[in-house]
């Protein structure tokens, strides 16, 4: 079951990239990133009056705000990447994130990584590589490429200290309460550029404004889903 969940929550994030292209049309990287925690906090909270009749938030508990600042990391750099480069862009920071996670699981929450998980280490390092490459010249890869492969990788490191946030607590705390609170959270913490940053690069389009709401369901749908895969599997194996 825990498998499944994994493979549903990135069946979800597989049409990220596509969504931000197409709310990319409308409004710049600043509002979609405010916007997936503004709908994806709105949605859980949503769920949980339904559910609990009650909301809760958790905001002394450091694991939250190593969560918020990370995920809000996450967001902001790769919303950048896709908005300067290609929708497919963010299938990079999966195989980046993959190989930091690796590192964080061995090293910090010493798991035993077993010849075929490095293996897997290998593969992703390489696809990264020929993804980012694409088949261009180097000289253009160097002077073009690299800069949206460098977001990627900053956007994959603040994913990794949200997934292990998310392992942290979610052995003491309901999945639906504490994603809440973190996104809750980085809804300020993105908001805070915002009346520097924010523009419309087009007139409103209805495709472009559902494509945030679509973003900020995903938001809280999928980490609902992968927080509760993450009480099943670990962390190495969600990895």
């Amino acid at each position: 079951m825990g498998i499944f969940l994994l493979l549903l929550a990135a069946l979800m994030w597989s049409f990220v990239g596509i969504l931000v292209k197409t709310a990319a049309i409308m409004v710049d990287s600043s509002t979609i990133t405010l916007s997936r925690f503004l709908f994806g906090a709105l949605f859980l909270a949503i769920f949980i009056i339904i559910r609990d009749r009650k909301l809760t938030f958790i905001l002394k508990n450091k694991w939250i705000w190593v969560g918020a600042i990370g995920k809000s990391v996450n967001y902001i750099f790769e919303n950048i990447g896709i908005s300067l480069g290609y929708a497919y862009g963010n299938v990079l920071v999966l195989p980046l994130q993959t190989i930091i996670m690796v590192v964080v699981s061995t090293v910090y929450l010493k798991e035993h990584l077993e010849l075929k998980s490095l293996i897997s280490v290998v593969l992703c390092l390489s696809g990264a590589l020929l993804i980012s490459w694409n088949g261009l010249p180097l000289s253009v890869f160097f002077n073009t490429n690299l800069v949206t492969t460098l977001l990627f990788l900053l956007s994959a490191i603040g994913v990794v200290f949200h997934v292990l946030s998310q392992k942290k607590l979610v052995q003491s705390f309901d999945s639906a309460h504490m994603n809440f609170s973190v996104f809750f959270i980085s809804m300020f913490i993105t908001a805070i550029p915002l009346p520097f940053t924010f523009e419309y690069t087009a007139p409103f389009t209805i495709w472009a404004f559902l494509s945030l709401i679509a973003l900020g369901l995903i938001t809280g749908l999928s980490f609902y889903i992968y927080a509760n895969a993450l009480k099943k599997v670990t962390f190495l194996t969600a990895v």
